[in-house]
């Protein structure tokens, strides 16, 4: 496939990618999925995170396949705008970008400074959070701006602090497990199972933004399908652990401990001190999924701007850094007013509906890809029973979005509606001929 971001640096390697997955994926949910998973499934809890793991692993190996085929910046949206044309590219990067990225943004911002409140109550303040959400933004914005290399940087100290955290909890955690707490008590009902998936698949969503930057990565077609593949398994891997280790020492006790329990558990290893320190990862791990999805997301409007979908003047580079400045500003002052009015949380019911349609998107391009090109070069990641994955990943999200309450699923569908007849109508003004 043609590439068109070719102002862009090339620094990115594999572990780039499986820490922007991991940091978006292991984000706060985390630390409240054990309790509310148990709660439906109890003891067979386990399974929930297996059928969902092998969802994510499903709709992994497809994204993998198409980012390398498709080695350009842009993530999602550039994959269905290179399969389905310049309208399908404009939905697909409007949405996302918008429905997702700066929505899902401003809910942590929100988070960050809600945890920073327990212990420094002046957080509450409307006049403090907006100081405090400039701080944040202009740390990520200057550090984006001055490159994708040092941007990674500060990520990867955030992610692997955050994980080297959880998982330290974790080795405690299993070292003094309760076995009656993990074993089974009869084959939980499959709706059950499906359930307690649904509120699993929500905290999975947004690891995929690791593939946006495929323009800035070093030998693309390698580096973004493995390191994609080695982050989901990642992320599969931990929530498991987690959720033993949790369960295991805590047991019924969960159904009492609903709002916090990794907290619980940390406490129950090590007293007090260890309810602070978890409340301490909980910050770093909120700031670490923002700080990627602000990083990763910028690429995005940068690559609609690129292909004229979006105003050019987002496509122009930093003459020294070689980085989408006038992106980065933008979505920062955007981002800035949005957290700081608290509007994204009348939007936020637009999010998942939005994300699951853009999966739709990939897999659907993941076929188009394969039917056309039936004689890959060797450096195309091919996955082996790739129909057979795909059509498991589409019945999947099929049956994800039909769970979707219908409010949510409308809200969606007028939106594309709306970006249909606005992508219209700019295209009617674009062409029109000058009379005058």
């Amino acid at each position: 496939m043609e590439e068109k971001r070719v102002g862009l640096k090339r620094e990115i390697g594999i572990l780039s990618v499986v820490t922007n997955v991991l940091s978006i994926s292991i984000g706060s949910g985390i630390f409240l999925l054990p309790a509310l998973v148990f709660v439906i499934l109890g003891n067979g809890s386990i399974l929930a995170y297996i059928f969902c793991g092998l969802i994510f692993l499903a709709l992994g190996l497809c994204f993998a396949e198409v980012s390398s085929r498709v080695s350009d910046t842009g993530g999602m949206y550039v994959y269905i705008e290179r399969a389905f044309g310049p309208l399908a590219g404009f939905l697909a990067n409007i949405l996302y970008l918008f429905g997702v990225g700066v929505l899902a943004c401003a809910a942590l911002l929100n988070a960050m400074a809600d945890i920073a409140s327990t212990s420094f109550p002046l957080l509450q303040e409307n006049w403090a959070r907006i100081l405090f959400f400039s701080l944040i933004l202009g740390i990520i914005s200057l550090l984006s701006i001055r490159g994708i290399k040092d941007s990674m940087i500060f990520v990867k100290l955030l992610t692997f602090t955050k994980v080297l955290a959880i998982l330290a909890l974790v080795i405690f955690g299993l070292s003094a497990i309760n076995l009656d707490n993990i074993i089974w008590k009869g084959f939980p009902e499959f709706s059950k199972i499906g359930e307690a998936s649904l509120l699993l698949i929500f905290a999975f969503l947004g690891g995929e933004l690791a593939l946006s930057i495929g323009g800035e990565m070093k030998n693309p077609k390698r580096t973004a399908p493995i390191g994609f593949v080695i982050g989901i398994f990642g992320v599969v891997l931990i929530f498991c652990l987690i959720h033993l280790a949790v369960q295991g020492v805590l047991g019924q006790a969960l159904i009492e401990n609903q709002e916090a329990p990794l907290a619980e558990l940390a406490k129950n290893l090590a007293g007090n001190t260890g309810f602070l320190l978890i409340l301490i990862v909980s910050f770093i791990a909120v700031w670490s999924t923002f700080s990627s999805i602000f990083l990763l997301k910028n690429r995005i409007l940068y690559a609609g701007a690129v292909d004229g979908i979006l105003p050019k003047v987002f496509a122009k580079l930093h003459p020294k850094h070689g980085t989408p400045a006038i992106a980065i500003l933008f979505l920062a002052t955007l981002e800035l007013v949005i957290a700081s009015t608290g509007s994204f949380r009348y939007l936020l019911i637009l999010v998942t509906a939005t994300s699951i349609l853009i999966y739709f998107g990939v897999v659907l391009a993941f076929f188009k890809f394969r039917r056309e090109d039936k004689n890959p070069s060797p450096e195309v990641f091919k996955v082996k029973g790739g129909y057979f994955i795909g059509t498991f990943a589409l019945i999947a999200l099929a049956w994800v979005f039909s769970r979707l309450p219908w409010k949510e699923i409308q809200g969606v569908f007028i939106s594309l509606v709306i970006l249909i007849l606005i992508y219209y109508l700019l295209n009617y003004f674009k062409v029109r001929p000058n009379t005058k």
